[in-house]
């Protein structure tokens, strides 16, 4: 009786080792005969999977915003206000999250030519935006917030904020260690209250 394939999960394995190289080589020096050695797979088998090297590091890109997302959710299944869980879910605070953003930073180059990689990059932010607006809502929904905040302003704030500890993050980890970007945000959260967006004082808002 043949073998049961996982070829979702032979997918995933690709996609995974495939990350892991362009974290340390960048997108320009991976090839699909690298990714099957490592993968542990001959070449045909990783084509057979993938079209082609593009379909492979598209997959590659949305498997690791999958995997931000999924930080989100998990953060927020424990409390759904948690703002500051929900940000940090969304930075680099560990050897997982800091590989992601090393692809999405590989990316950001070939987005600027590539239409399809362009809009891929566009439906990540607005998945971000999304989820930081969520939360956002759930505080206002129990009276958390002020009802008059613009929560689609405030998100795209705080999604900017995040791309930009992240950046830090990547480039000076030495400095921009995990405790440094939760620092950096529980003042930026602060902040947030003491411009009349939450109700309560920022000590509560935080838990901290």
């Amino acid at each position: 009786m043949p073998a049961v394939v996982d070829h979702g999960g032979r997918r995933l394995h690709v996609a995974r080792i495939a990350a892991d190289i362009i974290a340390r080589v960048g997108i320009d020096a991976v090839t699909m005969r690298q990714i099957a050695a490592e993968a542990g797979f001959s070449t045909a088998i990783v084509t057979h999977y993938f079209a082609s090297k593009q379909d492979l590091l598209l997959f590659t890109y949305q498997m690791a915003a999958d995997n931000a997302q999924v930080r989100v959710r998990q953060a927020l299944a424990q409390d759904e206000h948690d703002i500051l869980g929900c940000v940090e879910a969304l930075l680099p605070c560990d050897a997982d999250s800091t590989r992601d953003w090393k692809v999405f930073l590989s990316f950001w180059h070939t987005a600027v030519h590539d239409p399809v990689f362009a809009a891929e990059q566009a439906t990540q932010a607005h998945n971000a935006r999304r989820l930081l607006r969520e939360v956002l809502a759930a505080r206002m929904q129990a009276g958390l917030l002020d009802a008059a905040l613009d929560l689609e302003f405030v998100s795209q704030r705080l999604l900017v904020m995040i791309v930009g500890a992240a950046l830090q993050a990547i480039f000076d980890p030495q400095t921009w260690t995990r405790e440094a970007q939760r620092r950096f945000f529980i003042s930026e959260l602060r902040l947030l209250c003491e411009q009349g967006a939450c109700s309560f004082p920022a000590e509560e808002f935080l838990d901290v």
